[in-house]
């Protein structure tokens, strides 16, 4: 992680960005000039007691008399915020004087200022805690006194107080990334200097991080930590947006902002001067006036503390939400899919059901969800109408394509209940939840349509979750994300589920039936084969396969299809036409490629669950390297492996795990592999041309019956060599054929899936399991 955190700091940070501040000035008009007007006396308040104290840390005699009363000339008697403030307040239990746990938290912040004292990293968070605490108390202060005065005018009584415990491990999460300080919002009444408070991942909106170095390498291994903190924010909190996070390196403070595709921080407040100060002064104010939306949260989803549930928010079957829309509610608690890296799509998924619990959420009274509900934001055009990639029209396209179908094609397919894009309430206004409105209309938003997609830049460093790449948008049109729900039916498990061969075939076998009705019936390709996007539902007392996710799909259909040749996909199954960016046009086939990629990597690690390799294990054999080398060594290692069959089974199908320990559990899966490789790269119904992963001379005067199979492979190994001869490529040719190619798969696809249906049956009737019913009851 600590090298994707050095890549996103090299290729995604946009530095120097002063406008990221404005994304947390508040909104209503209201709040904004109650926040200006605290940021005022809170800076001057400042200034004036760093003017008038001495070098030391304690407050001169003449300022502050014995009970923590400024004088009555003091400058610092001026300002309202002492009578703001009140007499009292507590601290673990005992009343504590307002104004003398002030003057010990600018006692504290001004060590950090002056740099006195500072002896090592730990020690800052103590100051830099005590700076935002003094704000905290002047927005308290402020709060307390518009109620009292009858005159709140219904502003939010929210305050940004930091954790008291510096450097320590979240509590949910196993990870070892440590937080620095956490900042979490608290009500107007909380105390302020809890010295227990240690916040989680789930309730923090931003992190800091600090270093006692300046602004080079402090602030670059600052913002690595808070990368890797973001990634976790992400994880644990379901409702987030983008992230926060500020540096300090030395007495240099910049904000950090984590979007879906770039991260941006702003210019560095130096709290040795009055403006810098100031500047750190005005955004911990702002954060305490700003809506949860300018935080990061999502507004739509609420987490129900009285039934310990979420209640979320979906589009109606029209698909909108706001004003005079149908808004539906759903609740669960059950997250099948965390949001898992920095930048992307954020796809996340729910078990929900429609029906209002009536009691505590427990184990013993679980939430029965009925449908899952997927929470992602894909790239798209502006305009939801234009927009012929929206993952919602394709479900739609398909419900209407295979519902009549289903039955006589025996084949399983995510049915749409409802879903669209998500719209909340701002500043008393409904507004479309984007990456337009996450960064206003101006230049930030300008920047952001600018942007070069760069997730799939960064190294992944978790062996166990596929890197997604390419996602498909025309280079013309501008980066744009727009936040999506959707709501589907059947619940399914994740492929790395399955319990035996007989059940892995089935569900791969399945998925492609499913893939090549969605190309034949429906004209949709899906451009996204991985084990993410294949799931296992249990119907009958058998486990079938479903494909899902259409994120990367494109209507072939459609006239313009420049998309075609856009590189989509997980790096670990892209086809060799994919990885190389080739300008040869994506077909049914680049998905039949991915499948064997995926068949040989599950049967290299294992399809059974619970007796899989470990990671660390495939390391020794050829497949690691299509997930763990460069891009260009994974292209070289399919194309090795692929070439002929000698090179399939001596580098990928003679390491297949044997299941039970026995050759023979294996069979299905490895004549399943072998013939889905034989029908792509060494198809003997079609032209020599269509043969291996390289460019050959064409084969115009040969006749193949000539030629035994060795031989056929020792002339094209000479013809690589000899660079006169005019070429040809095997994936355009295939690429010509597709549909011919496409049926043969189908054909023996159909085979392979009736024989492991036949053997789940006869497992099931020897061990006595029951049917389980229809999926879509």
């Amino acid at each position: 992680m600590h090298k994707e955190a050095n890549a996103c700091y090299e290729q995604c940070l946009e530095k120097d960005e002063d406008s990221i501040l404005s994304l947390a000035r508040p909104l209503d008009h209201g709040r904004l000039v109650l926040a200006q007007e605290i940021i005022k006396e809170a800076a001057q308040f400042m200034e004036s007691y760093l003017d008038t104290a001495p070098s030391s840390s304690a407050q001169s005699a003449d300022e502050m008399g014995d009970t923590g009363e400024p004088c009555p000339d003091s400058p610092m008697q001026q300002s309202s915020i002492l009578t703001d403030l009140g007499s009292s307040t507590q601290r673990a239990g005992n009343i504590v004087d307002n104004r003398t746990l002030l003057k010990e938290k600018l006692d504290r912040a001004r060590e950090w200022i002056l740099w006195q004292s500072i002896s090592n990293e730990k020690a800052m968070y103590g100051h830099i805690g005590a700076f935002i605490e003094y704000v905290a108390l002047i927005v308290r202060g402020k709060l307390i006194s518009l109620a009292d005065s009858s005159s709140d005018n219904g502003l939010g009584r929210r305050l940004v107080l930091p954790s008291t415990k510096f450097d320590y491990n979240s509590s949910d999460t196993d990870d070892t990334m440590r937080i620095g300080m956490g900042l979490a919002r608290a009500k107007a009444d909380d105390p302020i200097d809890d010295n227990c408070k240690r916040f989680s991942y789930y309730e923090v909106f931003a992190v800091l991080e600090a270093k006692r170095k300046g602004d080079g390498d402090g602030f670059k291994n600052a913002f690595k930590r808070l990368y890797m903190n973001a990634r976790q924010m992400y994880q644990q909190q379901h409702n987030l947006r983008f992230a926060w996070g500020v540096t300090v390196s030395g007495r240099l403070v910049r904000v950090c902002h984590f979007g879906h595709d770039r991260a941006i921080s702003s210019c560095h407040m130096d709290i040795s001067t009055p403006e810098g100060r100031r500047s750190f002064i005005e955004l911990l104010v702002n954060w305490s006036f700003c809506e949860e939306s300018q935080r990061g949260r999502d507004p739509t989803m609420e987490y129900l503390y009285d039934l310990r549930c979420w209640q979320i928010a979906c589009p109606s079957e029209k698909g909108c939400m706001g004003e005079g829309a149908d808004v539906k509610y759903y609740y669960f608690s059950t997250v099948k899919c965390q949001a898992e890296r920095v930048f992307g799509r954020h796809t996340r998924c729910f078990l929900a059901t429609d029906i209002i619990p009536t009691a505590v959420i427990s184990t013993t009274n679980p939430l029965v969800p009925t449908v899952v509900i997927k929470d992602s934001w894909a790239l798209s055009k502006r305009n939801a109408s234009d927009d012929a990639c929206d993952e919602v029209r394709f479900l739609k396209k398909i419900k209407e394509g295979l519902s009549a179908q289903a039955a006589a094609k025996d084949v399983i397919f995510p049915k749409i209940e409802a879903g669209g894009r998500v719209s909340f309430q701002r500043n008393g206004k409904w507004v479309e939840d984007n990456t337009d409105t996450i960064y206003g209309l101006g230049k930030l938003a300008e920047d952001n349509a600018d942007t070069v997609h760069g997730s799939g830049n960064l190294p992944e460093n978790n062996a166990d979750t596929a890197n997604e790449v390419g996602e498909a948008h025309s280079d013309d049109d501008p980066l744009f994300r727009a936040h999506r729900r959707i709501v589907m039916s059947p619940i399914g498990e994740p492929l790395c589920s399955t319990k035996s061969v007989a059940e892995f075939v089935t569900v791969v076998c399945d998925a492609m039936r499913c893939h090549s009705a969605f190309v034949d019936d429906c004209n949709i390709l899906h451009r996204d084969i991985s084990d993410n996007n294949i799931l296992v539902v249990r119907s009958e007392g058998v486990a079938r396969g479903m494909l899902i996710d259409f994120d990367y799909a494109i209507d072939l259909e459609q006239k313009e299809r420049d998309n075609l040749h856009k590189v989509t996909g997980t790096l670990p199954y892209m086809s060799i036409n994919n990885l190389s960016e080739s300008d040869v046009e994506r077909t049914n086939l680049d998905d039949w490629e991915s499948m064997l990629c995926l068949i040989c990597w599950f049967a290299t690690l294992g399809t059974i669950s619970g007796k899989r390799r470990e990671y660390e294990e495939l390391a020794k054999f050829p497949i690691a390297a299509w997930r763990h080398d460069s891009t260009n060594g994974m292209i070289t290692a399919k194309e090795s492996a692929f070439y002929s069959h000698e090179s399939f089974m001596s580098t990928i199908v003679n390491n297949f795990k044997l299941e039970g320990g026995k050759p023979d559990k294996n069979e299905l899966l490895k004549r399943l592999a072998i013939s889905i490789h034989k029908c792509l790269f060494r198809n003997r119904r079609l032209s020599p041309d269509c043969h291996g992963t390289f460019e050959k001379q064409k084969h115009v005067e040969l006749e193949r019956c000539e030629l035994s199979i060795d031989e056929l492979e020792a002339y094209e190994l000479d013809s690589l060599l000899d660079e006169s001869l005019p070429r040809v490529n095997p994936f355009k040719e295939r690429a010509e054929k597709w549909k011919e190619i496409s049926k043969q798969l189908l054909a023996f696809t159909n085979v392979f899936w009736e024989k492991a249906m036949e053997l789940q049956k006869e497992a099931n009737k020897a061990n006595g399991n029951m049917a389980i019913g229809n999926i879509y009851q």
